[in-house]
């Protein structure tokens, strides 16, 4: 007789079914555990031992072959414990339910003391599998609060390897984890009323939240770039639930999900200083694990003081920003990752901070200026949809009682703007109109020949790229959008047009 049961293996988001078989013969008693397993997975047979021994379970003196099928995926780490435990009990225990083990997934690490351990990577492990014919899912107890918000799934949380067999065997009743409602939370820790200046940067952020346009701000220093950026995380809408499992999945095989918060429902906001490395925004040393692009899938990743960053570190970016995904190849395999941010960035335009300012005086050389602005290539200055320049304002302003248009107000803009072109793309594989290629820009964004012959103009008198030239046609679309206007007119080309200034730079 051959038992059989089913668990996963995985490279980071990308998940496998395994197989565990067990066969048993009258050799020299022993656990033999093939089919390229590495050390920690052929260490799992002591662990097994010692938890039987503490549970007082006698194995026959047989020897025990476990095969981890299929051949061609290499295992790896201490996940296997607990399956091929069940398989060997299966031999062993005549009252455990084959159907049950069947129709279930286990994917777990064993203590020396038959404690089940918690796990990472397991919202990925159910997110694919609960489609396929799997009906239960037992869980460690740890894991248990985040497997609950995943709906349409039986979730039963197990403490220990002695309460495992008795529900494998039916001395227990499944018990049922209950399901959680995901809560979103918003609350202003920079509320735009509080920033009583600035009403065409204002609305340059609000345009870009709108449709996940990059965004860049130059501005001296004290011209409040950076609670502009704190400000524009709390105007964006909800997570959508597969937003939510999507991004829950990568801070999962992180471990950074917690009992407190078992959940990523909320928009990622990532702040890199600029002393940051390439490796640790992109991945994470010699491993495929994802980093600070990944960990802001579904909305921003924020650099302060562009130029202080090196320039390799600014050019990795170029390629996850066109794309918005991420390949990582290694020796030890090849994996790819989500990368759907929305990058904002803030600048002093030279060293000092004061080049063309009003009030203070530059003290840079003009060299000096072109060396500091120089770091930022133009191929990367192009992928950005707005560049804007934040000037200071003067301390009246700042102390004004005026009221203005507070964060929710805003917000509600936003959710509906989004709500127009989730409608629009309801039939493609996008949800933005900053994420259209060519050919979507040409069926969704039709110019007028007056239209087309104001962006030759501008593409000369202003030297733009033609990924810059549809870079404005999809933030007119957006702007478009804002005005419930069905076709992009002129003013919307214009005010595009405006929000790419480089003013501030010198070529």
């Amino acid at each position: 007789m051959i038992s059989k049961i089913s668990t996963v293996s995985n490279i980071w988001l990308e998940t496998f079914l395994i197989t565990v078989e067990a066969d048993s013969n009258k050799a020299l008693p022993t656990i033999e555990i093939v089919w390229l397993a590495d050390t920690s997975i052929k260490e799992a047979k002591e662990r097994i031992r010692a938890s039987f021994r503490n549970l007082d379970i006698k194995l026959p003196n047989k020897k025990f072959i476990i095969n981890l099928s299929p051949s061609n995926i290499k295992k790896s780490w201490n996940r296997y414990d607990v399956p091929v435990a069940i398989a060997i009990l299966q031999l062993v225990l005549d009252n455990l339910d084959t159907k049950l083990t069947q129709e279930s997934i286990f994917v777990w690490e064993l203590g020396l003391d038959w404690e089940i351990k918690p796990i990472q990577w397991i919202i990925p492990v159910i997110v694919k599998w609960k489609k396929e014919w799997f009906k239960y899912f037992f869980v460690p107890e740890d894991n248990a609060n985040e497997a609950s918000f995943i709906e349409w799934i039986k979730v039963i949380s197990v403490k220990n390897l002695q309460e495992l067999i008795s529900y494998l065997t039916w001395e227990k009743e499944l018990e049922f984890v209950k399901a959680n409602k995901i809560e979103y939370k918003n609350e202003y820790d920079v509320d735009f009323a509080d920033i009583k200046w600035n009403l065409l940067q204002k609305r340059a952020l609000m345009v870009a939240a709108s449709w996940m346009h990059n965004l860049l701000m130059v501005g001296p220093p004290w011209s409040w770039k950076t609670m502009l950026a704190k400000a524009i995380k709390w105007v964006l809408p909800p997570l959508s639930e597969e937003e939510i499992l999507e991004t829950s999945m990568i801070y999962s095989i992180k471990w950074l999900l917690t009992k407190e918060n078992p959940i990523v429902s909320y928009r990622p906001y990532r702040s890199v200083h600029h002393t940051a490395s390439s490796i640790s925004i992109i991945w994470w040393w010699s491993q495929l694990a994802p980093w600070e692009i990944s960990l802001a899938n579904n909305w921003i990743l924020f650099f302060d003081e562009l130029p202080e960053f090196p320039r390799q570190v600014l050019e990795v970016l170029r390629q996850p920003l066109e794309d918005k995904k991420i390949v990582i190849s290694r020796a030890s395999g090849s994996t790819s990752y989500p990368a759907k941010f929305m990058f904002v960035s803030a600048m002093n335009p030279c060293k000092c901070g004061y080049f063309q300012d009003k009030e203070k005086q530059c003290t840079c050389s003009l060299n000096e200026v072109k060396k500091y602005q120089w770091k930022i290539s133009w191929p990367l200055l192009d992928r950005f949809d707005i560049i804007l320049e934040v000037p200071r304002q003067k301390i009246d302003k700042i102390l004004s009682k005026t009221k203005e248009e507070t964060s929710e107000e805003i917000r509600k803009k936003v959710i509906n703007a989004w709500k127009v072109q989730i409608d629009r793309f309801k039939n493609e594989k996008i949800n933005f109109n900053s994420q259209m290629d060519s050919k979507l820009i040409q069926k969704y964004c039709p110019l007028s020949n007056n239209i087309q012959t104001l962006l030759k103009q501008a593409s000369e008198n202003l030297s733009l790229s033609a990924r810059a030239i549809h870079r404005t046609i999809k933030l007119a679309r957006t702007l478009a959008d804002l005005d419930n206007s069905e076709n992009i007119e002129q003013n919307h080309i214009l005010e595009a047009l405006q929000y790419r200034s480089k003013s501030m730079f010198v070529e």
